[in-house]
């Protein structure tokens, strides 16, 4: 098992692995490795796990102590840190990006990054074809080192307006969950009226007739709307309303599956070279992958796995803002009765069921505050609840739990109400009152006899 595993994040590996650019984690204490994705292994030819062994100066640039250039003490948690650094064993520069996760209380850094020779050839072909291209390639060079991307997709998306001289530049991301189209960035020319909502609110059967006319991948549409929209009547009268009458539209995929599409209406200049669409169109879906791969690690870090609520590592991190900012809290602390009674005489897959019960019944009453902080432990923090509030909360909480509590959950509970702060020793006595009350349900309750 490697260390990533031994983490109880499988999850994570998975993620890294379906990443085409390159991705790893190491501990920022001891320079040892915790993962290195897939294709970055492939890229350093590597085997086995004997990496894990290895420190990531050793790996990476072949030396025999850290970096000069090391960036460790730089890294904030949750602030990405761009960065062009050339790799000694690869020998071809990455654009990357570099973040610092907290988890179960040690730092690592994670940095993820594009292999941009192949893209940086491309371009150098294209700044030698035509100087107004030369342009926005250098533009969107430059962008690739901002750390805003989401700024940085709307800079492009304004460059491509004034590439093209065109009315609106748009992305929009389709979601297979909802079949939905959604305008995630637009830049819109003054004086010129949005319409982002057109395609997010279209029926999905029209939809869907529009999307299967861009059958390739590679390929810029250029769309005639008074022609080529004629099959969808109901889209053309719609742009048509817009003052919309060409459109350049080019679909982008992530592993093979639809995943989006940029778009530019009305362009009347640089017609003849939509290409530079294309290689655009490369570019943000590069820095998209990125971002859902950042956007999902974080995420995982503080969502407990097997009940998808709040993790001890949120927990931890609650904590200390309560204990900074003085704040008022309402406190239960609850215990599982008997769910190790379950595992061994059910299963743990009836135990697993067991816990998601009990959190869903504490999720009905508390939403998103619950945390699970253990094996059988959870923690629900009521933040700038008013003390009065609280009470009646907990008091309805009781009343059904002593109503259903049975087989599909069973708990002991403590409570108290926290101000000014002082949540540690708040957390104490609740801890204290759930035990006296497990101790009494153990010795009263006749299966635990």
């Amino acid at each position: 098992m490697d260390k990533l595993a031994s983490l109880g994040n499988e999850f994570s590996k998975i993620i890294l692995d379906k990443f085409d650019g390159i991705a790893y984690i190491v501990d920022i204490d001891t320079y040892d490795f915790v993962y290195i994705n897939k294709h970055f292994r492939e890229l350093l030819n590597i085997t086995d796990d004997s990496y894990l062994e290895k420190k990531c100066y050793q790996v990476l640039q072949g030396l025999s102590e850290p970096c000069d250039f090391c960036i460790n003490s730089q890294l904030k948690a949750h602030q990405a840190h761009g960065w062009q650094i050339h790799k000694q064993i690869l020998e071809r520069p990455f654009e990357a990006q570099v973040s610092l996760i907290e988890w179960q209380g040690k730092n690592y850094r994670i940095e993820y990054g594009v292999d941009f020779n192949e893209y940086q050839h491309n371009m150098e072909e294209l700044q030698n074809k035509i100087s107004t291209e030369e342009l926005l390639i250098n533009c969107a060079d430059t962008l690739c080192r901002l750390d805003d991307i989401e700024n940085a997709f709307k800079i492009i998306l304004e460059n491509v307006v004034e590439f093209f001289e065109a009315d609106r530049s748009y992305l929009y991301e389709y979601s297979k969950k909802t079949t939905k189209l959604q305008c995630t960035l637009f830049f819109v020319r003054p004086f010129v009226s949005s319409f982002k909502e057109i395609l997010s609110e279209t029926d999905e059967k029209i939809l869907q007739l529009w999307l299967k006319s861009f059958s390739d991948k590679s390929k810029v549409y250029l769309q005639n709307v008074q022609i080529d929209l004629l099959h969808v009547p109901e889209l053309q009268k719609a742009f048509e309303e817009k003052n919309i009458q060409n459109m350049l539209i080019i679909p982008f995929y992530n592993n093979k599956e639809f995943a989006g599409l940029i778009g530019v209406d009305n362009p009347r200049y640089n017609i003849e070279n939509l290409q530079i669409l294309s290689s655009i169109s490369l570019f943000i879906l590069t820095h998209l992958q990125q971002r859902r791969l950042l956007t999902r690690l974080n995420y995982l870090s503080n969502i407990d796995e097997l009940t998808g609520s709040y993790n001890r590592n949120k927990y931890l991190e609650l904590l200390e803002t309560i204990k900074t900012n003085k704040e008022n809290v309402g406190v239960l602390y609850v215990d599982l009765n008997g769910l190790k009674k379950i595992n061994d005489l059910q299963g743990h897959e009836k135990g697993d069921e067991f816990i998601v019960n009990a959190c869903n019944f504490l999720q009905q009453f508390f939403g998103k505050n619950v945390y699970r902080i253990g094996g059988d432990e959870f923690v629900v923090l009521l933040r700038g609840v008013p003390q009065k509030a609280f009470d009646e909360l907990y008091t309805k909480f009781v009343n059904k739990l002593n109503a259903q509590q049975g087989h599909h959950y069973d708990m002991s509970y403590g409570e108290q109400y926290c101000e000014n702060g002082t949540i540690e020793e708040s957390i104490k006595h609740a801890d204290e009152m759930m035990f006296q009350r497990k101790r009494v349900y153990y010795q009263t309750n006749e299966k635990y006899r």
